[in-house]
């Protein structure tokens, strides 16, 4: 039994500084609509020229440098979808196809440069069509399009889903478990 606590005891332990490990990473979460964050604090994002290309597409400001280059991401059939550049001076670009069957058009949707950075890493997007995909969990290591000091990790999405965030999915898990709650310990009316 003793050897049980300690086995338990070191589970929880390990479990526990991988989870603190996981969170205390920052991660950049950005999509072709403006809608960005760093680790849930907004990402500012506006329109901008791009001097590498002299294409004005959306881009979105960054919290430090990040490695030049770009990061191409091509839907299961090999078409690329998205191009997200990171200039080396605190800005990220976003690029978009200009697939005009779209309902909802992204201000990212300009098309692609003419040429791309030498540093240039490929992807392709996971999650379903239509729907919430791109490449998540992007960690550039020391060389990669947007490496940095601050060890941040990319979720560049492609195409936003409906999906709820999971703050979002807790608060009304909590708000129906108080409501269920209330209802169990609400005592019957008498007649």
């Amino acid at each position: 039994m003793k050897n049980l606590n300690h086995t338990l005891l070191a589970a929880a332990f390990t479990a526990t500084i991988t989870a603190t490990t996981a969170y205390s990473q920052p991660v950049i979460t950005v999509d072709e609509f403006g809608n960005g964050d760093i680790s849930g604090t907004p990402l500012p994002s506006s329109l901008a020229l791009d001097p590498f290309s002299g294409m004005t597409t959306l881009s979105y400001t960054l919290p430090f440098q990040g490695l030049r280059g770009d990061v191409i991401l091509s839907d299961v059939a090999g078409t690329v979808s998205d191009i997200f550049r990171f200039d080396g001076n605190f800005t990220l670009y976003v690029y978009s196809d200009t697939d005009l069957s779209e309902p909802n058009p992204s201000s990212a949707d300009v098309g692609f440069p003419a040429a791309l950075e030498p540093n240039t890493f490929f992807a392709t997007e996971t999650g379903p069509e239509p729907g919430l995909n791109g490449l998540f969990n992007y960690n550039p290591g020391f060389t990669g399009p947007g490496a940095n000091s601050a060890g941040v990790t990319y979720n560049l999405i492609s195409d936003p889903g409906t999906v709820p965030e999971p703050g979002s999915l807790a608060l009304l898990a909590g708000g129906f478990g108080i409501l269920g709650f209330g209802l169990l310990r609400r005592k019957p009316a008498r007649a």
